[in-house]
């Protein structure tokens, strides 16, 4: 095979290749059931379960433990009870309306007074009554919340005993001083506290009424017997109190609702004449009727004032309307008040007299140019034209008419334009002497108007004080009216107070100290706990399984994927287990082989090397009539063994006999040399970039002739573009007239496009997946992107399988006990046979 180191000339174009054809379909389907997806065997759920019993076990042994340790830390639980007998109320016998009054059963009332009774402000009033907000520690554990209920289970209660003592003087020094009487104070601290404590009674409090009586039972729970006696009794005596005040405080509210009705009127009342005499004092109205005649005189004359000015100011604004009309049509010059206008005056006399003295300017300079003719014929007797003298003369006389002709101008000027701006200017002058008598008239205008409608204001004013003295005088009188009523009222609800008190409510018989205590169920409690931390723990494995979305069997990849599993791979074994096993099936065998990639080499004995051995079957019956040529080996993430698979599957491949090429498509992360031990400054990117010196191309591993290497080369900058060329195409091809199977390792398929790029042109793809590691989400997003571009897919490599799971008996420990070597066996080694022979011919 000395041919193979040197590549032939390849086609460079599309036309020059001829594919072979292909006995299958591009586009792979396999069977996949969608009723199956969603549904387990009751194995499967046992396995869940099984695969988390250590985690269930623990959850339930912790649980129970913790609770019996809690329910036999808590202390016992005692019940007190005091019975009550609760009547409807009976009415007055003077009540008018008590002969119609029904005196049997009264559900509501009921229902109401057992609703009051577990009232937790009744609870609150009780404590502060018993005085137990004084002490801490006055229901011992009880008080001290869940926390503190959990660290009694590992510190213990020391405190109990002493609390229970102090509880019992409180109660009896408050009971003695008559506590929980109002006017209590309590501090934030003890109010806090006493809330605590009333909240921790109400949960312990039951009340049940007797069926077929008007009794009810008050029972109270404690740590403290005696406390608990004494709370029952407390609860009766106040709700008694407090139910014969509530009867009362219809009456005693009214009476106070009338007390401050009446204070408020009262001061109303003083309020509002007050208010009145205030009110005259500043509206300063006229004491009799002809002061207000005297005012509407004065109104009717302003009113007149602002009726003339108003008739002025129309005039005026008219003529000066008149004149911008005029002057719009260009008729300034009749304006009639244009001529009275003193500016108008005094621009036509200055304009006169400006005219005046340019043509006096003119006389005299025409004066001086016959002077200068006169003196140029004298000199012209005696010299010639071009006599200096002459020409100054002659420079003279045309600077003279120069300055005539200038002079004629301005006073063409002043007689054609400036006489327009004069009228222009003077137009303007008579608008603004207009407008200036527009605005005076104006203003004289607005100060009428302002001093009439302050008058009619003022007018207004008093009239509206008028109006509001008359309404107060009315009010106070309503006031002093219903004054006399509430007063009256007030005096009826003190007979209604001072009535008999309600006797309806009565204590029958008061709580008597237990002496044997009524919980807590610590066996129950156990039993319940053991059984809810199964199931907790069960739940807990479900979910763990649930929220699991990696590959765990070949099972998920059927069901989830629709893809075949091609085979399972066993986890690598390390260290003494990974040394033992080796020789229980391979004394003589290598057991420091480092690594899997060779391990179809290294270790032909282990059951990875077998492993990949029914990948290679699996490939070779892959597709029907034959077996696949190009093979793309690749993974939806990094780290699940694609090289691996890749390496050993071109080396069992090449064990069969056949002429096998492994490619280095990673251009990324490239590793294949690493295993090989090859140098990667020359390979597959020196290629695809344009290098034809092919002599280092295809490499020979020496301890397999029938495998080849095409390393990866240098890392280019643009790897999917290298992949993506014709090049590639070319060099596959090529590959493919050479080799019996072309074997490629490409980057993972998810985080690059390289994968993608090299389904298209090769015959399948194998995908590798790690268990309980790589995504079932991520693989099936590649296989919808390889379905999309129209690629084959063989189907799925399982890496990891480890011990425990059911997957690794499939080549795990069966395999170990199948191949292991008895003392009885005599049956030689095909290895250590060969290495006899070779001793012996030595």
């Amino acid at each position: 095979m000395e041919n193979d180191q040197r590549l032939t000339p390849l086609p460079h174009t599309s036309a020059e290749i001829q594919a072979a054809p292909s006995d299958y379909s591009p586009g792979y389907s396999a069977f996949y059931d969608e009723d199956f997806e969603g549904k387990r065997s009751i194995k499967q759920y046992i396995n869940v379960v099984y695969k988390r019993l250590p985690i269930i076990l623990a959850l339930a042994l912790v649980a129970t433990a913790a609770v019996a340790l809690y329910m036999y830390r808590q202390p016992s639980v005692y019940l007190a009870s005091t019975e009550l007998v609760i009547e409807p109320p009976k009415p007055k016998v003077t009540d008018k309306e008590s002969i119609n009054i029904n005196f049997g059963y009264d559900v509501n009332y009921t229902n109401t007074q057992l609703q009051l009774l577990q009232s937790p402000d009744l609870m609150k009033r009780v404590v502060v009554r018993l005085g137990l907000y004084r002490d801490p520690d006055a229901l011992g554990s009880e008080g001290r919340g869940l926390l503190a209920g959990v660290s009694t289970i590992f510190s213990g209660d020391k405190t109990t005993s002493a609390a229970k003592d102090n509880t019992l003087a409180v109660v009896t020094d408050v009971s003695e001083q008559g506590a929980g009487a109002p006017g209590v104070v309590l501090t934030p601290e003890e109010e806090a506290r006493a809330e605590r404590f009333a909240a921790t009674l109400s949960g312990n409090l039951t009340v049940e009424p007797v069926e077929r009586t008007n009794l009810v039972n008050i029972s109270v729970k404690s740590e403290n017997p005696m406390l608990a006696a004494r709370v029952a009794d407390a609860l009766a005596e106040q709700f008694k109190k407090e139910d014969a005040e509530r009867q009362t405080a219809g009456a005693r509210q009214a009476y106070e609702d009338l007390k401050k009705s009446i204070e408020t009127l009262t001061d109303d009342i003083r309020n509002d004449e007050a208010k009145l005499i205030q009110a005259m004092r500043e509206g300063n109205l006229p004491l009799q009727e002809k002061g207000m005649e005297l005012n509407a005189s004065r109104l009717q004359s302003l009113s007149e004032t602002w009726l003339k000015a108003m008739d002025g100011r129309r005039q005026i604004e008219a003529r000066y309307n008149a004149a911008l009309q005029a002057s719009a049509r260009g008729e300034g010059m009749n304006i009639p008040d244009l001529y009275d206008n003193k500016v108008f005056q005094d621009t036509m006399r200055l304009n006169t007299e400006r005219k005046a003295k340019l043509q006096d300017q003119i006389r005299d300079i025409e004066k001086q140019i016959k002077e200068a003719e006169a003196e140029r014929a004298e000199l012209l007797v005696k010299y010639t034209p071009e006599y200096f003298k002459v020409k100054q003369v002659e420079e003279r006389i045309g600077s003279l008419n120069a300055t005539k002709q200038q002079t004629e101008k301005e006073v063409t000027g002043i007689i054609e334009r400036d006489q327009k701006k004069i009228e222009r200017d003077a137009v303007n002058g008579a608008l603004v002497g207009l407008r200036s008598q527009l605005g005076a008239a104006q203003r004289q205008e607005a100060q009428a108007l302002a001093a009439y409608q302050q008058e009619a204001a003022r007018a207004n004013v008093e009239g509206q004080v008028m109006t509001t003295l008359t309404n107060t005088k009315r009010e106070i009188e309503t006031k002093r009216n219903l004054l006399d009523t509430y007063i009256q009222r007030q005096k009826e609800q003190e007979l209604a107070i001072t009535s008999d008190v309600p006797n309806n409510i009565q204590i029958s018989s008061k709580a008597m100290t237990p002496t044997s205590p009524i919980g807590p169920k610590r066996e129950r409690n156990i039993i319940i706990a053991l059984f809810l931390s199964l199931a907790a723990g069960v739940g807990l494995a479900f979910l763990l399984d649930y929220l699991d979305d990696s590959v765990k069997s070949s099972d998920d990849i059927g069901r989830h994927l629709g893809l075949p599993t091609l085979a399972l791979i066993p986890h690598y074994l390390t260290g003494e287990k990974h040394n033992q096993a080796l020789a229980a099936i391979a004394p003589n065998g290598n057991g420091n082989a480092a690594g899997t990639a060779l391990i179809t080499l290294q270790e032909r004995h282990s059951p990875m090397a077998e492993a990949y051995r029914h990948l290679r079957t699996s490939l070779l019956f892959s597709s029907a009539g034959k077996p696949p040529q190009t093979i793309l080996v690749t993974s939806s993430q990094p780290a699940e063994g694609k090289t691996t698979t890749a390496i050993n599957t071109a080396i069992t491949l090449a064990q069969a006999d056949a002429e096998v090429v492994v490619i280095d498509c990673d251009l990324r992360r490239p590793r294949i040399h690493n295993y090989f031990g090859m140098d990667n400054s020359q390979g597959l990117t020196n290629y695809l970039s344009g290098e034809r010196n092919t002599d280092n191309l295809i490499k020979s591993y020496p301890g397999l002739p029938k495998l080849k290497v095409i390393t990866s080369g240098p890392i280019p900058p643009n790897p999917a573009e290298l992949l993506s060329s014709n090049e590639m195409r070319n060099l596959l091809q090529f590959l493919r007239g050479r080799f019996k199977h072309v074997v490629i390792d490409s980057p993972p398929a998810i985080s690059f496009t390289d994968a993608a790029i090299l389904a298209t042109i090769v015959d399948g793809v194998v995908l590798v997946a790690m268990a309980n590691k790589s995504s079932l989400h991520l693989m099936r997003r590649f296989k919808q992107r390889l379905a999309t571009l129209g690629a084959r897919i063989y189907g799925v490599v399982l890496n990891g399988i480890k011990s425990g799971s059911m997957e690794y008996e499939y080549y795990g420990a069966g395999y170990y006990d199948y191949y292991s070597r008895s003392d009885v066996d005599s049956t030689p080694v095909l290895e250590e046979v060969e290495t006899t022979v070779k001793a012996a011919d030595r």
